[in-house]
């Protein structure tokens, strides 16, 4: 085998190699929600493990509700409740942002009706639905028809390894 012939071989399986090493290492782009189906509720306050969130990035709670509710006015908006689960869960999102901040909403995009997102590029949070995306660390609206709807934050906290969402604003009865 001449020079040239290793030199050329040596280049093919170095750059085959590199290429599988950034397709295996590369994040995936999308995160997909993940519920978490036990939270704790203390009065008016909802908590589950840090551990979880680190671990997933975009949580899904649904808390029950001790009485149906068709909707809850909150933030100059009225979130429609009463379709999802029948009125009887509120559904809330927590969202570990690549700065390391702790988001918490409610999990709701009202103009379509929709109770789902994912997490798309690391930047933005999605609306699986109509596809309206909010900024990850913001939730201000970047593109399409829902974005003056982000999920509607809550107040949220982090102490003693769990993430605590402080619901006592949506003045819900929550059953614990």
């Amino acid at each position: 085998m001449t020079n040239k012939k290793i030199i050329l071989s040596t280049a093919v399986i170095f750059v085959a190699v590199l290429v599988v090493y950034i397709l295996v290492s590369k994040p995936s782009a999308i995160v997909k929600g993940v519920f978490y189906n036990e939270p704790s509720i203390e009065g008016t306050k909802v908590y589950f493990p840090y551990d979880f969130l680190n671990d997933n990035k975009l949580v899904f709670i649904d808390v029950k509700l001790r009485d149906k509710v068709s909707s809850v006015s909150f933030q100059n908006r009225v979130i429609p409740l009463g379709i999802y689960r029948d009125g009887e869960y509120l559904p809330l999102l927590a969202l570990l942002t690549p700065s390391g901040k702790v988001l918490v909403g409610i999990r709701v995009c009202e103009p379509c009706g929709s109770f789902s997102f994912h997490v798309s590029e690391s930047k933005y949070i999605v609306c699986d639905a109509c596809g309206t995306m909010w900024d990850i660390e913001t939730l201000a609206g970047v593109s399409g028809g829902c974005v003056n709807y982000p999920p509607p934050r809550l107040p949220v906290s982090v102490n003693g390894g769990s993430v605590w969402i402080d619901a006592s604003a949506l003045g819900l009865p929550i059953e614990g």
